[in-house]
């Protein structure tokens, strides 16, 4: 029986046409009843929401484009497909429904549904559905279940000048509560075909008047686009928003893997009728733009309505099967997190523990907050609440790491107490260069945060209070008690967030993560402040574990020699539509002892100016040949390199890669790495140097990658020690080295934040960093050999995770995170797998390297300290295990040259050709490899020995044909170095491992490992 035709029931009972607005349907009058609503003009944000319209905090939406009926009706079967629709909405019940293409013979089949009746749906309805029939339109509909709208509005798509123009095309835009402040607006709509006049410019015109007029609200943007991703102009705009708008099916999947076609020409027999190209393409898409108040994570993204269904199922003989539209529907469960300023957090400086008796002398005497509050200064107070998910990483830690990174350290002293005589505070003030520059730095916090500075009534005057009081008498009373008597300072090396909670009071502040200043870490030594408890600092002592003072200032010297160099060269006077960064990577920025230094070179265009030098005119040539500019640059590099530093280099050369490569080794033999990125641009938008370093979204090489390990650490000094413990581990059993098929530098950079973040105990103080134990470290390492021997390398990728973030399937990700048998995701743009060097046979010996330390702590006491420390120096003694008991034979190779600097020039280029010949043997001979993580030097540094272990023995390996060819493919490359020397040679022999070691037993030239 039809309970509803065209008309409706108000509010007030009475029988009234259908018209556009909101409905939802009355169990008292059984009838669909039009709800009392206001427009976007008119919400008032002042205005408390109520529980009516929130939107759930876990929302699962569906869009569809349901196919209008008066389309070729005689073809498309309207009376099947609409009922099969209804009976897929039925079995998902979404929160969110967002139909395209709806007539009035849908929406009155709608209507009868009894679970949309029964469910509290309610549903808003455009003009073009209701008289549908008169005008031959359709329109669009949006359905929310047991909640509406605060303010909707249905708004023409087209923003025109005229008046008389008769508008086709409209949108709903619907507004939700996600907390009392805090919204966001759902858009429904749907965009010009290519059957429209101009539809290319319609749509661009479309997006580009939303994504302008929407840009202070959170927004999500829904429904049937009508573009795919090869329409250039459209793209070009997402383009330009990409950094705001968020994609979702992007967000989730790689187009080369999961194209995400939602209209299918190829599969869909309605998208063969209604295509005009037969094209497939993505066209129906989520859009989201969040503000720092939100964060999201997406739970599911996937199409339904895929499986087509029988024209009629009573009949078993007809077996004509059709689909439900010609648009596949989109189903997106995702979670919001509203994002809150509380002053239960703070942006804080910390004075060193060593201080902290002078300052609280006064605070635990005069200050009420003495419990709750550490010594500090504010920088930024209230903060926001970081709930440990990604996109407080992305949009919160990361953007202010990289600000705080481009500010040295820096000292305060404190040189009087002074008073707010307004509220009766006390306080310490900082000396006039100590408050320049916190000011300074506070400025530029409030340009990154302003959210954070809106409501402050005062002009910031950095200080660090110590006494508080009821009114002015007591304060007068305690004056006398309020003198310095001698100034003292302390350095500032890091920024601190402090955090409480939010269900209890009297719970003190702790810190929640600790962030350094500066573009490089303090390097981790016994001297170090607020870095670990003595005994820890004595066992790194003992192990020699830290670097030297001599060998980090040796690294430090010729970073700041290349820098000036550079800097002679490409700087203002030089250079106005281009600008130049130097920067570290690698150990040197984490502040660990590393072989090498590793820089990154970037020139970066600006916007076009008219007053070009001789250089931007240069580069301008030669920026549409981007080889040319390329080495255009490094030749310069080289150029200046040479007329400035030749009496202090042994070599240079520049290494073709993925990006050139400058290696230059100096006169003290450090090694220096320059990679060269050039950054031009497409369209003229304008950057200078800090945007250029803070925009996360176009990383620089290895500098962002860094970064985002710092924020996600929470506290880098202990970070520090961790991964150079791991590191020293890794190097002495033979499994570091990306170049031998093992994981590289960054890799175990990697697994280590990942235990600091999971496993670190919460940091009550700052005194639980500086006192960090032997015990505590013990139980982190433990950790890290107990996560790692138990994860599944073999099917799994591993990435680093907030804890409250629920992991992506990387299975639509591109073909680089499946390179490599481990999978160890960069947490940066584009994602890169860092283990990708790796093979099954490495991966084993990694894996089984992971086990021999279980198996370790299984064997011996660790319940005392002195158990611990045994059992940490007994890790670093385990043996290499090269070449390992299951092996046989070896290909042993002997590089020699005619002096040290063309060994290495030699080494490189068999390093370089490496991972092809042991990717052959695995995968074309199906051999077990393992590979020596090192190369043996004798003769002065003119002969190199390498070996790569097998387990078959020396005759079968030999008469392998498979082998044989790619071994000799791989002595083949050596005749193609482009720069080969007549004194450049290369050997080989294979060996038994009886016999390998019987030659190692024998007299020998001096043998030196690197």
């Amino acid at each position: 029986m039809i309970l509803f035709s065209c008309f409706l029931f108000t509010g007030n009972g009475q029988k009234s046409a259908l018209v556009q607005g909101l409905y939802r349907f009355d169990q008292s009058f059984q009838q669909w009843i039009e709800c009392p609503h206001i427009s976007l003009t008119s919400d008032d944000s002042k205005i408390l929401s109520t529980n009516e319209t929130y939107l759930p905090e876990r929302c699962h939406f569906v869009t569809w484009n349901i196919l209008l009926d008066h389309y070729q009706s005689t073809l498309i079967y309207n009376s099947q497909r609409y009922r099969s629709i209804l009976d897929t909405l039925k079995s998902l019940l979404p929160d969110i429904i967002c139909l395209q293409e709806v007539t009035m013979n849908f929406l009155n089949l709608l209507l009868n549904e009894i679970w949309l009746q029964e469910n509290n749906y309610y549903i808003i309805m455009m003009k073009n559905v209701i008289n549908s029939d008169q005008d031959k339109s359709y329109g669009q509909l949006m359905m929310m279940k047991n909640f509406r709208p605060r303010s909707f509005s249905i708004c023409p798509l087209e923003i025109s000048d005229d008046g008389n123009k008769t508008i086709t095309k409209e949108l709903i835009i619907a507004r939700f509560d996600l907390n009392t402040r805090i919204t966001i607006d759902l858009v429904n709509l749907h965009l010009h075909n290519d059957r429209s006049h101009n539809a290319n410019e319609k749509r661009c015109q479309a997006l580009e008047n939303l994504f302008k007029k929407m840009k202070t609200n959170n927004y999500m943007l829904i429904g049937d686009f009508n573009f795919g991703d090869y329409d250039l102009k459209e793209q070009n705009i997402l383009s330009t928003y990409e950094n705001e708008v968020h994609d979702l099916w992007k967000d989730i999947y790689h187009l080369d893997q999961n194209p995400g076609f939602t209209f299918d020409p190829s599969t869909n027999l309605f998208a063969r009728i209604t295509s005009d190209s037969q094209i497939n393409r993505r066209l129906d898409r989520y859009l989201l733009h969040t503000l720092d108040n939100l964060s999201y994570s997406i739970e599911h993204l996937s199409m339904i309505g895929i499986e087509t269904i029988p024209i009629d199922s009573l009949d078993i003989d007809n077996n004509q099967r059709i689909n439900q539209s010609d648009h596949y529907a989109l189903q997106l469960i995702i979670s919001f997190r509203t994002r809150s300023i509380s002053h239960r957090s703070a942006l804080v400086i910390l004075p060193t523990i060593n201080q902290w008796s002078i300052i609280d002398s006064y605070r635990e005497q005069y200050d009420p907050s003495f419990n709750r509050w550490p010594p500090h200064i504010n920088l930024l107070w209230p903060f926001f609440d970081i709930t440990d998910c990604q996109d407080d990483q992305e949009n919160i830690l990361l953007p202010l790491r990289l600000l705080l990174s481009q500010y040295s350290s820096f000292s305060v002293e404190i040189n009087e107490i002074d008073s707010f005589i307004e509220n009766h505070i006390s306080f310490m003030k900082l000396n006039e260069q100590s408050t320049k520059y916190v000011k300074q730095l506070h400025e530029q916090l409030k340009k990154l945060f302003p959210q954070c500075s809106k409501n402050n009534r005062y002009s910031y005057n950095p200080s660090m209070i110590i006494a508080q009081f009821d009114n002015q008498e007591k304060r007068n009373e305690a004056k006398s008690s309020l003198v310095l008597n001698e100034s003292f300072e302390f350095p500032v090396e890091y920024i601190y967030i402090l955090q409480r909670s939010h269900d209890n009071d009297t719970t003190p502040f702790h810190i929640t993560y600790q962030l350094p200043l500066g573009p490089i870490l303090q390097p981790i030594n016994s001297k170090q402040l607020n870095c670990v408890d003595i005994k820890l600092q004595q066992f790194f002592q003992t192990m020699n574990l830290y670097e030297t003072s001599e060998s980090y200032k040796r690294k430090q010297d010729k970073f700041e020699k290349l820098s000036s160099c550079f800097e002679q060269m490409f700087n203002q006077d030089t250079l106005h539509c281009f600008t130049h960064l130097f920067l570290p990577y690698g150990s040197f920025r984490i502040g660990i002892n590393g072989e090498d230094l590793d820089t990154v070179f970037v020139l970066h265009e600006l916007k076009s100016r008219n007053n070009e030098t001789s250089f931007d005119e240069t580069f301008h040539q030669l920026k549409h040949d981007s080889t040319t500019l390329t080495n255009h640059i490094v030749n310069l590099l080289i150029t200046q390199i040479e007329g400035n530093l030749k009496n202090e280099i042994v070599y240079y050369r520049k290494i073709e890669a993925l990006f050139p490569i400058i290696s230059i080794l100096f006169n003290d033999q450090t090694k220096v790495e320059i990679f060269v990125q050039i950054k031009t641009n497409n369209t003229q938008d304008v950057q200078d140097n800090s945007n250029l370093y803070s925009n996360i979204h176009k990383p620089i090489i290895g500098v962002h990658e860094t970064e985002y390990l710092f924020v996600h650490v929470r506290s880098p000094p202990i970070f520090q020690h961790l991964l150079t413990y791991i590191r020293a581990w890794a190097q002495r059993v033979g499994l570091y080295g990306r170049a031998y098929g093992y994981l590289s530098g960054y890799s175990w950079a990697i697994l280590c934040a990942h235990i600091c973040h999971t496993f670190l105990s919460p940091i009550k103080s700052l005194s639980s960093i500086e006192h960090f134990s032997i015990d505590e470290f013990f139980s982190l390492v433990q950790q890290f050999f107990t996560t790692f021997a138990k994860f599944n390398w073999l099917s799994q990728s591993f990435r680093l995770y907030p804890k409250s973030y629920k992991q992506k399937i990387l299975s639509g990700k591109s073909s680089a995170h499946h390179r490599g048998a481990m999978r160890i995701i960069s947490p940066s743009p584009p994602y890169n797998n860092t283990g990708r060097s790796t093979i099954n046979s490495t991966r084993d010996f990694i894996i089984q390297g992971f086990q021999r330390v279980l198996q370790l702590f299984d064997t011996i006491n660790t319940i005392t300290l002195e158990d611990k420390i045994n059992a940490l120096k007994q890790i670093l003694e385990l043996n290499n295990d090269f070449p390992n008991e299951k092996t046989k034979s070896l290909v042993q190779l002997t590089l020699t040259s005619v002096n040290s600097s063309e060994l290495d020039e030699w080494i490189g280029w068999m390093k370089s050709r490496l991972a092809h010949f042991i990717n052959d043997c695995e995968e074309e001979c199906h051999l077990v490899i393992q590979t020596q993580n090192s190369i043996e030097y004798r003769l002065n540094n003119t002969e190199a020995l390498y070996s790569i272990a097998f387990q078959l023995d020396p005759q079968t390996l030999i008469q392998h044909r498979n082998f044989s060819c790619w071994l000799n493919q791989f002595l083949d490359q050596f005749n193609l170095y482009p720069n080969r020397k007549e004194t450049m040679k290369i050997t080989h022999k294979i060996i038994s491992i009886h016999d390998w070691k019987l030659e190692r037993m024998q007299p020998k030239p001096q043998r030196i490992r690197k």
